[in-house]
């Protein structure tokens, strides 16, 4: 009975001791959950920073189309304005008096040439019996020439005043249109930089009146090295930041000089109407990141996946199961993502959250997406 108890306690100890040691042996090995990314390979530009302002292009000029006293300015600098919005006042008092006596004019002479056809019809009608006379030689040669000399008279007098009537209406029109021009409208929409006269000013025709910077009207401008400058392409793209604030724009136009102190050029970059309207004032400060020479295929992988090591850095790789530690060399950053150069292939599995406390082939699993 004994012999059988002791049997019994050996395979109880040691059925124990396997299920200790099984234990012990699965808490070593403990699978660590992490996010993963593929390694990729894309074309990626090449880009610059750099710092820009916003420059005005030129400005609208509102000036004067004829000579008359202001009598009222509607707007100060630093106003917006909208097409066609009433910017001067002039007087017009003089005009209208003009419009009055040249329509009485016109009225006189369109009187005066009535009577004169009337006059033209009976003297017709004199010229026709005259020469009806002549010809029985009731009347002399000199009082038929007579009649037909005061006939043509009668005509002469009528084309003076069909053109004294066209010059008329023509000054007319002409002060009319003045009179539509003491009304000074902004020809754009707008915010008005210069003003550069007065209430009870008399101006004269042609005088600068106001500067107004139209809406849209500006692009941004920076300076780059020349050999960087050389690489920049009309019509690439440009990412412009302000405030955590995103924009795109594309590069406009290279000066073709080089700031010899500097040695750097002018980039001018449009933004069309991309910028709200409280980045639109000339000088404010932006960001750029600008594209450099040609599109070139490079492989990405996200920053998080990078861990570092003294000078060096290395990934993790998912590889069956285990975390696989692999050095790597590092180039250009393109956004939240970074150009590897040496360590990485294509379709590769790297770690990027999670891998702050791995080991070289430790167990880890994917964590499956929501």
């Amino acid at each position: 009975m004994k012999y059988i108890l002791s049997i019994i306690l050996v395979i109880f100890f040691s059925i124990s001791s396997s299920q200790a040691q099984y234990s012990k042996k699965n808490k070593g090995t403990r699978v660590t959950l992490v996010d993963v990314a593929n390694v990729q390979n894309k074309n990626v530009e090449e880009k610059t920073t750099a710092i820009g302002r916003l420059v005005a292009l030129n400005p609208i000029i509102v000036s004067s189309k004829i000579s008359q006293e202001i009598l009222k300015i509607h707007f100060k600098i630093g106003d917006e304005v909208k097409k066609n919005d009433v910017l001067f006042t002039l007087d017009s008092k003089n005009i209208l008096r003009n419009i009055k006596r040249i329509s009485a004019e016109i009225k006189y002479e369109e009187d005066t040439l009535n009577f004169l056809n009337k006059k033209l019809e009976l003297r017709a009608s004199k010229a026709k019996n005259a020469k009806s006379l002549r010809s029985q030689n009731i009347i002399t040669q000199d009082t038929l020439d007579n009649v037909e000399i005061t006939l043509i008279q009668n005509q002469q007098e009528i084309s003076q005043r069909s053109y004294n009537i066209k010059k008329l209406r023509i000054l007319l029109d002409e002060n009319k249109e003045n009179l539509s021009y003491t009304k000074i409208l902004s020809p754009v929409n707008g915010n008005i930089t210069d003003i550069k006269s007065q209430v009870g000013a008399v101006i004269a025709k042609g005088k600068v009146l106001a500067s107004i910077l139209e809406d849209e009207f500006y692009e941004i401008e920076t300076d780059l090295r020349s050999d960087i400058a050389s690489k920049v392409k009309i019509g690439s793209n440009v990412d412009i930041f302000n405030n955590k604030q995103k924009f795109s724009g594309k590069i406009r136009g290279i000066v073709n000089s080089e700031n010899i102190r500097t040695g750097t050029r002018k980039i001018r970059i449009s933004v069309g109407n991309s910028l709200p309207k409280n980045l639109t004032a000339s000088g404010t400060r932006f960001s750029l990141e600008i594209s450099v020479g040609n599109n070139l295929k490079r492989v990405l992988i996200p920053k998080d996946a990078l861990t570092p090591m003294g000078e060096r850095q290395f990934v993790y790789l998912y590889e069956k199961g285990l975390a696989k530690r692999t050095f790597v060399r590092t180039g250009i950053s393109v956004g939240d993502n970074i150009e590897i150069l040496n360590g990485l292939k294509e379709g590769e599995i790297v770690v990027i959250k999670g891998n702050e406390n791995l080991r070289p082939n430790q167990p880890i699993k994917i964590k499956k997406k929501q």
